[in-house]
């Protein structure tokens, strides 16, 4: 009977997870959407100097941001799991950590706004840069409080707030954009969306009784010694985004960065699945490191790890392959130029199948995270000054994207050599072989098809994604190279035809 029970707590506490994890990434999925149909439209609508512009504005709001941020959403994922810490308090501690942080990010803003135009040599930033000031307030407040109601098992109700906040900001950007033909009022909707969600957030929090708690100095000072560490890795990691648009914008110009700005994303919610699963995975992972039940936890990374590359490695070779039609269709022939860029950034998503610090940071090695960050910074300085010489934006995405895998190669290293397991207990390399076999051989063909296929650049993308993806899913799942059980609780949710999708590939 003790066992059943226990049988019956496994299973649901895996089907909890597989609800978060489902209800996250379609929330991530429906947000990114969103904003992925709005962009073709902004890049358009906007003259390039200010689609520049406004995309120098974010990156300064966002490195500001890092600047300041202490590491708080590190730290509150960490301390919201804590056992032996009432969450009602942990969350008192952390906001209010929090919130002085960000009102000293605005500050900065400010202060910044006083020399970017001159730094830049663009003069429209001086304004700009005051009237985005807000949007620094929100941006973490808004990250803390989606893992407090994680931690709450709220899950849908962050989907619900964030797909109606984003399609309320995206809606008001566009009359700004369209009826009004103005940017710093398209500026004033984007700085007060994370404000007004975060807001909400915290109604919903106190809704739920868990704003009472008292502000605990002894898990404040227990926070500092783990805050700096991670708060230098954070800054020496932020350079993977802004280096190189500090270089482009000082070296070049706003329209530079435009064209590289445009091609350096990864593609919406596939790049992103892994942070999701492994911030649902993040109390287990703890509690193994507190039991010191090092060879599960590995076991369970390299599942982790398989089970997101099956999902990651066919979309990124896509990508690769179809780059030309899929730009010229985002973007339109405006932006040719960026083609190169996205090509190397995709490839930026075969390291995309694993967070390679969660481990680190939980054993208690934030020495080596920062070491390897440090390496990390210093290598996309180096190269984006080099690269950006010989290459111009080309060569600044070959530079970070190279920083990148080097910092992966070395957190891949230390984590191994810390759990004292090998390398086929953490990772399995001939899996991630085949699965990138599998799609080169299922998509070059399908590439080669569409080669003599003079349709619309969206008809060519639709028809060439669904028969790759089809195709590939059918062979990985019939040669077993993808276990259907895996995917079996996510199936289940699906009316209808999830079961007969199961039961076509098991």
């Amino acid at each position: 009977m003790k066992l059943s029970n226990e049988c019956i707590r496994v299973n649901n506490n895996t089907s909890s997870k597989s609800k978060n994890i489902l209800l996250l990434v379609l929330s991530q999925a429906i947000n990114l959407i969103i904003l992925f149909l709005f962009t073709p439209y902004l890049v358009r609508a906007l003259p390039q100097e200010q689609f520049g512009t406004y995309s120098q504005v974010l990156l300064i709001a966002e490195f500001i941001g890092v600047l300041v941020s202490l590491a708080v959403v590190q730290i509150a994922m960490m301390v919201f799991t804590k056992p032996d810490v009432p969450f009602s308090d942990a969350f008192k501690t952390v906001f209010r950590f929090n919130l002085i942080s960000s009102l000293l990010g605005v500050v900065f803003m400010w202060l910044f706004s006083t020399f970017a135009s001159s730094v830049f040599r663009n003069e429209s930033l001086t304004f700009l840069l005051i009237l985005f000031s807000p949007y620094v307030l929100g941006l973490k407040m808004n990250a803390v409080f989606n893992q407090a109601l994680i931690r709450l098992n709220e899950s849908k109700f962050i989907l619900y707030v964030t797909v109606s906040m984003n399609l309320l900001k995206l809606t008001l950007a566009f009359v700004a954009v369209h009826y009004y033909h103005s940017l710093p009022a398209m500026m004033v909707v984007y700085a007060l969306d994370p404000v007004l969600q975060s807001t909400i957030q915290y109604i919903k929090i106190y809704l739920l009784g868990h704003t009472k708690g008292h502000f605990s100095m002894k898990l404040f000072k227990d926070l500092i010694p783990i805050a700096l560490p991670l708060y230098l890795v954070e800054l020496f990691g932020a350079s993977y985004a802004y280096i190189s648009g500090f270089v482009i914008s000082i070296n070049i110009n706003e329209n530079a960065y435009a064209i590289y700005k445009n091609g350096s994303f990864e593609i919406p919610v596939i790049s992103s699945i892994y942070s999701t699963i492994s911030m649902v995975f993040m109390g287990d992972l703890s509690k193994m490191v507190f039991e010191r039940d090092y060879l599960t936890l590995a076991l369970t990374k390299k599942k982790i790890i398989s089970t997101t590359a099956l999902l990651v490695f066919p979309v990124a070779i896509y990508f690769m392959f179809f780059s030309r039609e899929f730009i010229l269709f985002y973007y339109s022939a405006k932006y040719a130029a960026t083609i190169p860029v996205f090509i190397i950034f995709t490839g930026a998503m075969f390291i995309r199948i694993q967070n390679y610090t969660d481990v680190l940071v939980l054993i208690g090695n934030s020495k080596l995270v920062l070491l390897s960050f440090f390496v990390f910074m210093v290598s996309n300085i180096v190269l984006n000054i080099l690269l950006s010489s010989w290459f111009g934006v080309v060569g600044c995405a070959l530079a970070t994207i190279v920083s990148v895998y080097l910092l992966a190669g070395l957190q891949l290293h230390f984590t191994i050599r810390k759990l004292q397991v090998n390398w086929s207990d953490y990772i399995d390399l001939k899996k991630l072989f085949q699965i990138v076999l599998l799609s080169i051989l299922v998509i070059l063909p399908v590439r080669l098809m569409f080669h003599y296929f003079e349709g619309p650049y969206w008809l060519n993308l639709m028809l060439s994604f669904c028969l790759s993806m089809s195709v590939y899913v059918f062979v990985a799942f019939k040669t077993r190279i993808a276990e259907i059980a895996v995917f079996q609780p996510f199936l289940e949710r699906i009316p209808y035809f999830g079961t007969r999708i199961y039961n076509l590939l098991r």
